[in-house]
């Protein structure tokens, strides 16, 4: 009984210490990730989509205080084809005022068409890293605040239309983002998080270029946390790419200052998965989604 009790202390004292954080789980993320890429690709309108849809809107059904489909018209820029597509959103206090967004895109690529691409150019992709690794962090993250409360509003958001854009033309991209902040649920969050491409086995995240000019407070707290987790070899503090994503029209039509996690050199410079058919799980790993996931805990739970 005595030393029952000793473990107890301990055990309390350890969380106390490190501040109640909970532990992200580097693997069990990765598994997220994997079930996704078995649904095959996730391009708007095909079966894997459908099928991944209703897994993630169970998911999110168990794991949240409330989930609203948002559901709109989007366009096939190659075809002009309308397409019905889906954003689904996820609350924590949904009455909350106080409030931040965590999102990530959960789309696929409907063409191969990366300039290295040689084959099946016309083929949709996997999307292990683009789509599935920014969504599976999030999926866990979801478990964690399910368990875990906090005591401010938090929307989890899982954009669709992002990746239907043909290469040249960014205002096609992002089309679920655009259409929320046209169509803003309220209560409105106050600032947010966007995390793509994140899930890349060789991680190297810089800053972003238009983050830095929508919310450089944001960008140095998230980049001076991974520093304090001994993530400052990952989280590098030099600019790299500027990137038009989601976080473009969230901030500037939504007025949410968003900024955005990325590695866009996927997964160096001097070779590229990205939008091609090498965009698999196995050019993931947990490890690379784990840190991600820990530096948003540490930043939800710490706040």
């Amino acid at each position: 009984m005595k030393i029952s009790k000793i473990l107890f202390v301990l055990a309390l004292l350890s969380v106390l210490l490190i501040g109640g954080t909970p532990n992200f789980d580097g693997n069990k993320s990765y598994e997220y990730l994997k079930k996704q890429t078995e649904f095959g690709p996730r391009n708007p309108g095909s079966i894997g989509y459908k099928n991944c849809k209703e897994w993630l809107i169970n998911f999110s059904e168990s794991n949240s205080d409330k989930v609203i489909l948002q559901n709109f018209i989007g366009t096939d820029p190659k075809t002009d084809e309308k397409i019905p597509m889906t954003n689904i959103i996820t609350r924590f206090n949904p009455e909350q005022t106080d409030r931040i967004m965590l999102s990530a895109h959960w789309d696929t690529r409907p063409w191969a068409d990366a300039r290295n691409s040689k084959t099946k150019r016309d083929k949709p992709i996997s999307g292990a890293n683009d789509g599935a690794s920014g969504i599976a962090v999030l999926l866990h993250i979801m478990e964690l605040i399910n368990e875990n409360d906090l005591d401010f509003g938090v929307d989890i958001i899982l954009w669709d239309g992002e990746d239907i854009g043909r290469e040249g033309h960014p205002y096609e991209f992002c089309q679920g983002s655009r259409y929320y902040s046209n169509n803003i649920i309220e209560p409105k969050p106050q600032e947010g998080i966007l995390l793509d491409m994140i899930g890349d086995a060789d991680l190297e995240i810089p800053f972003e270029v238009n983050s830095m000019n929508i919310n450089s407070n944001l960008m140095i707290d998230i980049w001076n946390i991974a520093s304090h987790l001994n993530y400052g070899n990952i989280f590098i503090k030099q600019y790299g790419p500027e990137m038009y994503d989601d976080h473009m029209p969230l901030s500037y039509i939504a007025d949410i200052p968003t900024i955005d996690i990325i590695d866009f050199k996927y997964p160096n410079e001097n070779k590229n998965y990205w939008h091609t058919h090498d965009d698999t799980a196995d050019k993931c790993s947990a490890r690379s989604l784990k840190i991600i996931g820990d530096v948003l805990v540490y930043w939800l739970y710490n706040k």
